[in-house]
């Protein structure tokens, strides 16, 4: 069996040698072609923010025909969006806390180089989120929002929050976010590993929790909209930052950090079985 193959295999039971390989290989190309890592990133925003049109769009619909499910239609689909990000493997903040924590525990990534990381990933996912609510805009869609619209109640919601719950609820969303990227990795049907992330964003989203990325994307759609909630730039950051630092948190510690100390193990089981398979194909 081909070598590559073995590890693929491999990597569905044992996901922590392949995140250390994806943070190495994150690595390379934030190095080689910063540019090409940047867009990445903007690409990753942009699929946030269209996806999250559409969960306002049904639960949008939902609401105004009196349904009590509105807000679970929405949480429902949000899945769609890391589970395509994934797919295209494209730059998004709160995933990539986790796999460059991860780098810089098994020595792949430097602590220079995770900071650089986070920062043009955050920002390439902020230009996305704004490029797409902008194209938005331009189709008219946003002009003539009701007041009562479930954007604006999201955030007034948002917005209002204390700053300690809103760091504890980022915390809680991305260690459940990277938890529906890691656990995944264990599964070997493409089906099921898509179902699987779908059901986690959905207990996030469900649960009120705090993406700082979608968070810029709620943002900046209100933004660009004619009525409603319009925040200003210190109500958005009174939930950007500590939403931010809650990420982090709950991606390099409560998974990143926690799942390398269960699973370092598997990294030396999988150095001894590739070293094996290269003495076999050379023999």
């Amino acid at each position: 069996m081909d070598l590559h193959v073995k590890r693929v295999i491999m990597a569905a039971s044992n996901p922590l040698p392949y995140v250390v390989s994806e943070s190495a290989r994150k690595r390379h190309i934030m190095n080689t072609a910063p540019l090409r890592y940047f867009l990445s990133a903007v690409m990753a925003g942009g699929l946030i923010a269209v996806v999250l049109v559409v969960s306002l769009l049904l639960g949008q619909a939902l609401h105004l025909a009196g349904s009590p499910m509105y807000y679970a239609a929405s949480a429902g689909f949000f899945g769609t969006a890391l589970c395509t990000i994934i797919v295209s493997k494209t730059e998004l903040f709160t995933s990539n806390v986790m796999y460059m924590a991860v780098g810089v525990l098994s020595r792949r990534v430097s602590w220079k180089e995770l900071g650089k990381s986070w920062l043009l990933v955050y920002a390439g996912n902020f230009i996305g989120a704004l490029l797409l609510a902008l194209m938005y805009a331009q189709t008219g869609a946003l002009a003539h929002l009701p007041a009562d619209h479930l954007l604006f109640d999201v955030i007034a919601h948002k917005t209002h929050a204390d700053s300690w719950a809103i760091f504890w609820k980022g915390a809680l969303c991305n260690w459940i976010i990277c938890l529906a990227v890691w656990v995944p990795l264990r599964l070997s049907n493409d089906m099921a590993k898509l179902a699987m992330t779908m059901l986690l964003v959905f207990v996030f989203f469900f649960s009120g929790y705090e993406h700082s990325i979608a968070n810029m994307a709620f943002f900046s759609l209100s933004w660009f909209a004619s009525s409603g909630v319009t925040p200003d730039w210190a109500a958005t950051l009174h939930n950007l930052i500590p939403a931010t630092l809650g990420n982090i948190v709950g991606g390099a510690i409560g998974v990143a950090a926690l799942n390398f100390y269960l699973e370092r193990d598997t990294l030396a089981e999988e150095s001894t079985a590739v070293q094996g398979e290269v003495a076999l194909a050379r023999s």
